[in-house]
């Protein structure tokens, strides 16, 4: 499945619209409606994707290659009790190889004091298929990354190390990636 993802990503002339996609949906975290996803991240939001099929043929393809989970729902109209739509929701899959490396797609600077910004790097498909096939490999320095992150965390937040490590936790229970608070993460 990975080394599908890679070829995937490799076959996208701009990665920009892949990549927003991605962070976009990591960043909501949970079930995210497909036209909601098109309000922000298409043209009149200034977004990379310009036509809906596009976007629904990425979600297609991503759903292929269980990185993302699409579920079809049937909800009654909130005009007429008698109709119904049939709305498109989506989410990231937590259980892909690639979840965890997401963020890995974007930089974050500090713009003044207590304020930070994140923006795209340059090749970000190409950063996430890297580190997620070195994570796969059990590459040594994607241990030290983690740990690195674990401390910008800490830094940002002014925190020391065991509450960083309780902040993830306590996120993760919140969004329902994990279900017993008490698991340990190292």
């Amino acid at each position: 499945m990975l080394d599908e993802f890679n070829r995937y990503c490799a076959l996208q002339r701009d990665q920009a619209p892949l990549a927003a996609l991605l962070i976009y949906l990591k960043r909501k975290g949970g079930w995210v409606q497909l036209n909601q996803i098109w309000k922000e991240l298409g043209p009149t939001a200034g977004g990379p994707f310009w036509n809906q099929t596009t976007l629904i043929n990425k979600l297609d393809k991503l759903e292929r290659l269980e990185v993302v989970s699409l579920e079809r729902r049937v909800l009654p109209s909130s005009r007429s009790e008698v109709k119904k739509k049939t709305n498109t929701f989506c989410k990231l899959n937590p259980a892909s190889p690639v979840f965890p490396h997401i963020y890995s797609m974007l930089k974050i600077s500090k713009v003044e004091q207590d304020k930070y910004s994140s923006e795209m790097v340059d090749k970000p498909l190409e950063r996430l298929s890297g580190l997620t096939t070195k994570s796969e490999k059990g590459d040594p320095m994607v241990e030290r990354e983690l740990e690195v992150a674990l401390d910008l965390i800490g830094e940002v937040f002014n925190i020391g190390g065991d509450e960083v490590r309780t902040l993830i936790k306590e996120r993760m229970v919140h969004r329902g990636l994990i279900k017993d608070s008490r698991l340990e993460i190292s």
